[in-house]
């Protein structure tokens, strides 16, 4: 017994040893003292490369935040903008190659829920790269960011380590992007119009009555029911065939992120998409509720097609219907779901549209308004995490790239990027920088789920299950076991998981 005990103190007296040494090597560049601390122990003398999609921000936005961070350091950091198309093959083939400095990131933007495909040639923070001294700062990296950054953030970024089996952290973003409802106000007068019209021919409605879908198409749907309500009010169809679609929602291949929009409703209404081991997909399986035996996951779907079911009511999008994007960009529809940061591409392809659109929450399946079931709220989330490849094996290259991500993804280093992309912070305190004051008072319903290695692979698997659903080539449930099947083979293979839940 007491051997054990002289070995346990010794363990933690190196422990304590270690730390101090890695803290004192550390100084500056990890740690919150000086800035210029950082050139000391790292040196001037060091380039590093920025990888990013060419889908974000723009150039003169990230090169204004590497100068900046070369100001303060001393170390340059050159921007490196990738085709959106083959980037991550490109990010990939150059991880696996270590290939010159040029040729190979010293920081990757990375999807949050791509990371555990790539997480084996990244390097993990520092457990003590927000310990400040000055400051007197005792959190640990886990624990400051569980502090001081969203859930979604500690809970998608921090994986478990290979090697250890502890949580570390691969990553950090600078903004939070979010599903949203687009609305053509124009189009949306013009159902007001057209109701009142009808109205006046067919006396369908009392005054009362118009006076509240009045309000129910001039308000933005709270609910999947409010939208459900005045869908009908505006899609202009003759039969079949649709000359004015309410939202395009209900098809696969032609709805920009339907899978995104799939899952986000198979959240909200309480749908388990993996088991709690995340190694197999549960978004097929029934659940027993004290009255019946229910299929959330099922029922989702089901919802979601009404859409394109020409014998419903909300019936307002086919296959025959152009891209969401582009249908909503050429006001054939006057709805649409999207990410928020798909308005600075909307508003420069059709500057006609800027006066018209207005940016809404997502319609949730329980009142948001509401306190009871607000762990219901949930919106799909999308954030691009600043990772530290360590194809090189370079630990001072490593140590400057945290240095870097951790100016970036503060609430100072975050401000031009989030003031470009007019996006929320990720900060719990951050300055939110929205266009759009609903997304910054819903971003703590963001959320993501687990897609393992290959989360495109994942979303081909509900792309086609909404396919086959839709088409009728299989039922409901035959398409959500056949997409549950595929998805449990991804998460089977992935060898990092979430280290959380």
């Amino acid at each position: 017994m007491e051997k054990s005990k002289q070995k346990q103190t010794n363990r933690s007296i190196a422990k304590i040893f270690a730390t101090m040494i890695a803290s004192f090597l550390m100084a500056g560049a990890l740690s919150g003292c000086s800035n210029r601390a950082v050139q000391e122990v790292i040196g001037n003398d060091i380039t590093l490369y920025w990888w990013r999609s060419q889908e974000d921000a723009n150039r003169e936005t990230l090169e204004t935040i590497a100068q900046d961070f070369a100001s303060e350091t001393g170390i340059k950091v050159e921007v490196v903008l990738k085709n959106p198309n083959t980037y991550m093959q490109e990010a990939t083939e150059a991880l696996a190659s270590a290939q010159t400095v040029e040729d190979a990131p010293d920081i990757l933007s990375v999807n949050a829920e791509d990371l555990p495909g790539v997480a084996l040639q990244l390097s993990s923070a520092p457990d003590d790269l927000f310990v400040d001294q000055d400051k007197k700062e005792t959190r640990e990296t886990l624990e400051y960011v569980e502090d001081e950054f969203l859930d979604v953030v500690s809970k998608s970024a921090v994986l478990t380590d290979v090697k250890s089996g502890e949580g570390k952290l691969f990553g950090l973003p600078m903004g939070l992007d979010e599903l949203v409802l687009y609305r053509n106000t124009a189009l949306i007068d013009q159902a007001i119009e057209n109701l009142r019209t009808q109205n006046r021919v067919g006396k369908q409605y009392s005054d009362e009555e118009i006076a509240i879908l009045r309000k129910k198409l001039t308000n933005a749907p709270a609910t999947w029911a409010d939208l459900v309500e005045i869908a009908p009010l505006i899609t202009i169809r003759n039969e079949n065939d649709i000359s004015k679609a309410a939202i395009s929602m209900g098809t696969a291949n032609n709805v920009e992120r339907s899978y995104d929009i799939l899952q986000t409703i198979m959240m909200q209404n309480g749908t388990a998409l993996t088991n709690s081991s995340l190694t197999a997909a549960t978004f097929d399986q029934s659940v027993q509720t004290a009255a019946k035996t229910v299929n959330p996951g099922e029922k989702a779907l089901a919802f979601y097609l009404r859409f394109s079911n020409p014998n419903d009511p909300v019936y307002c999008w086919n296959q025959q219907m152009p891209n969401s994007f582009d249908a909503f960009k050429n006001e054939q529809s006057a709805m649409m779901i999207h990410y928020s940061s798909a308005y600075n591409i909307l508003i420069n392809e059709a500057q006609s549209l800027k006066s018209k659109i207005e940016i809404s929450a997502l319609p949730q399946a329980v009142n948001p308004a509401s306190s009871i079931n607000s762990d219901q709220i949930k919106t799909m989330a999308k954030m691009y995490l600043e990772t530290a490849p360590s194809a090189r094996g370079d630990a001072k290259r490593q140590q400057a790239a945290w240095s870097f991500i951790k100016y970036i993804t503060s609430k100072s280093g975050s401000s031009t990027y989030l003031s470009a992309m007019k996006l929320p912070s990720p900060l719990k305190e951050g300055n939110d920088r929205s266009k759009f004051e609903t997304l910054s008072e819903r971003k703590t319903s963001a959320d993501l789920w687990f897609k393992g290695n290959d989360a495109t692979s994942v979303n081909k698997s509900f792309i086609s299950m909404i396919e086959s659903a839709q088409t009728g080539a299989s039922s409901t449930a035959e398409a959500l076991s056949v997409a549950a099947n595929a998805v449990t083979t991804v998460l089977q293979s992935s060898k990092v998981r979430w280290a959380g839940k």
